[in-house]
C-alpha cells in the first residue's frame, strides 16, 4: 500500500506508514462479485493520539509503582546484605518499561489512564522495539533537557523522539 502523504511502500495491513506516520487507508474485499468486482478503499479508523498530560499522568503513576517496588527492594538488600539484589533494584525500572511495553503494549500506569503503545500497523510494539524505545530512545529524549518528551505537546501525531526512533505511537485504548 502506498502512502498518500509520502509515497512510500507499506504492508497491506499497516494502519499507519512505516516512513512518515501518516494514516493509511485499507482495502477492504468485496463480499461477493455482485455488490463489487474490485477491492475499494475504506479509509482507516482514525487513531486517537494521546497527547503529553494523559502520557505524563501515566508516567506519574508508573512512578510510584516502581518507587514503591524499589524501596522494598532496598530495605530488603539492606537486612540481607545481598549484592545481587541491589543489581536487580537497580535494573528494574528499566525491566518493568521493557517489558510491559514490549509484551503488552501499556504499562499499569497506562493502562490506569487507557492508552496503549503501538507500531504503525496498530500492534503491541513487541520487546525489540520496546527495548529501542525505552534505552536508546528515552536516553536522547532526555539529554536536551528532556526536550524529547515535551515534543509530544506539539508533534501531530504526539510523539516523542523515543517514538519516532522506534517507530511507536501512543494512543487512546478500545475499551
Amino acid at each position: 500500500m502506498h502512502c498518500p502523504s509520502c509515497g512510500q511502500d507499506n504492508p497491506p495491513e499497516a494502519g499507519f506508514c512505516a516512513s512518515c506516520g501518516a494514516a493509511l487507508a485499507t482495502t477492504v474485499e468485496a463480499a461477493s462479485a455482485e455488490v463489487a468486482p474490485s477491492p475499494r478503499l475504506q479509509p482507516a479508523v482514525a487513531e486517537d493520539f494521546a497527547g503529553f498530560w494523559l502520557r505524563f499522568g501515566a508516567f506519574v503513576i508508573d512512578g510510584v509503582g516502581v518507587w514503591i517496588i524499589s524501596i522494598i527492594l532496598s530495605v530488603l538488600t539492606l537486612a540481607s546484605d545481598t549484592g545481587p539484589l541491589a543489581l536487580f533494584s537497580l535494573i528494574l525500572p528499566w525491566l518493568y518499561y521493557w517489558l510491559f511495553t514490549g509484551l503488552k503494549g501499556q504499562t499499569p500506569g497506562k493502562m490506569a489512564v487507557g492508552i496503549k503503545v503501538i507500531d504503525a500497523g496498530g500492534n503491541v510494539p513487541g520487546l525489540g522495539r520496546a527495548a529501542l524505545r525505552e534505552t536508546v530512545g528515552k536516553i536522547i529524549s532526555a539529554i536536551p533537557l528532556f526536550l524529547g518528551y515535551f515534543w509530544v505537546a506539539w508533534d501531530p501525531k504526539k510523539q516523542g523522539w523515543h517514538d519516532k526512533l522506534a517507530g511507536t505511537y501512543v494512543t487512546k485504548s478500545r475499551r
